[in-house]
């Protein structure tokens, strides 16, 4: 059984897969601000909305969650491969399958999705 969008809300809305995708923000955050301005894509805009995560981080840690429960490998994770649906009873105990390394690899990969990249 494939993963589905109901196991992926169950993931996205568990408090402490939540507070581990903040930390993962918040850690990339602090990464793009140290990127080179010259040789980064958009680094002055993927910099500002750091900022505004760094400063705000449980505002943005609900939409980041989100997003990171749709990427391969974290619902692969959480849910054994599509083994194992997700349900309000296991979704804590699923979503701490998921890995790091796995969290900083979704977050890292969609982070310029949420803001507006400048037309060429």
């Amino acid at each position: 059984m494939a993963a589905s969008y109901s196991d992926k809300q169950f993931l996205s809305l568990d408090p402490t897969f939540q507070n581990r995708v903040r930390q993962s923000m918040v850690t990339a955050c602090v990464n793009i601000a140290s990127e080179s301005p010259t040789t980064v894509a958009f680094h002055r805009e993927r910099a500002t909305f750091g900022v505004a995560c760094m400063n705000a981080p449980d505002v943005y840690k609900s939409l980041f969650a989100i997003s990171v429960a749709n990427d391969a490998s974290v619902i692969a994770d959480a849910t054994v491969a599509g083994t194992v649906a997700l349900t309000s009873a296991n979704a804590a105990a699923q979503a701490a399958l998921v890995t790091d390394a796995h969290l900083d690899t979704a977050i890292a990969s969609q982070y310029n999705s949420f803001f507006r990249v400048p037309a060429s």
